[in-house]
Parts: C-alpha cells; structure tokens; sequence
C-alpha cells in the first residue's frame, strides 16, 4: 500500500465518519419528561390501627392459611446440604523435597 492511498483512505473515513455524526445528531434538544412521583400505596383508612400492627407483626402465609406452623413448614420444605469432605493434601517430607530437585536438575541439557 502507498503512502497515497493510506491518506485517501484516512481522509475518505474521516470525511465519512463527520457526515454520519451531522446526520445522526439533530438541532432541537429532546424534551425532558417529568417524571412520575412514586406512588406510596396506603392501606384504606377504614382499617383500624390495632390490625394493621397485628398484620405487620404475622407473616402472609399466617394470615392466609389457618393453623399454619413456620417451624414445621420450614422442616418439611427446606434441608440441609452437605458439603463435600475436602481431602488433604499429603506433606512433602524432605527426602522427598530432596529427590525432586535431584530430579529437576538432571534435564538432557545438563548431562
């Protein structure tokens, strides 16, 4: 490749690439939108004080099903699981260190 068609090709892609960006980008700002306030569900106001702790204070599936036990359910629908034993790895004793340099050290090269 010439220097001259790697400066055509330069110049080409730059060109290119500035009339994409004057063509993607448009003049008029885009509008903000206002964003929703974030609604906070309230319980109806007919609801008495001393159920609504009652209902905080009592899980969901106590207040739907009757004569539920948690510690029951928990039991029968929740186990323990195991971990696998990890197996040691066995010490190096120094003849064995000893041997494995001896081992290491004699490569085809040095003999």
């Amino acid at each position: 490749m010439s220097k001259l068609t790697y400066t055509l090709g330069f110049a080409l892609g730059t060109v290119t690439r500035e009339f994409l960006r004057a063509v993607k980008t448009t003049s008029a700002s885009p509008v903000p939108q206002a964003k929703a306030a974030l609604s906070v569900q309230l319980p109806p106001p007919c609801v008495p004080d001393n159920v609504l702790r009652d209902m905080d204070r009592q899980p969901a599936m106590l207040r739907a099903y009757d004569g539920i036990d948690l510690n029951l359910w928990y039991e029968e629908n929740t186990r323990v699981v195991q971990k696998p034993t990890r197996k040691r790895r066995p010490r190096k004793t120094d003849a064995d260190q000893v041997n494995t340099a001896l081992v290491g050290s004699l490569t085809p090269a040095a003999c």
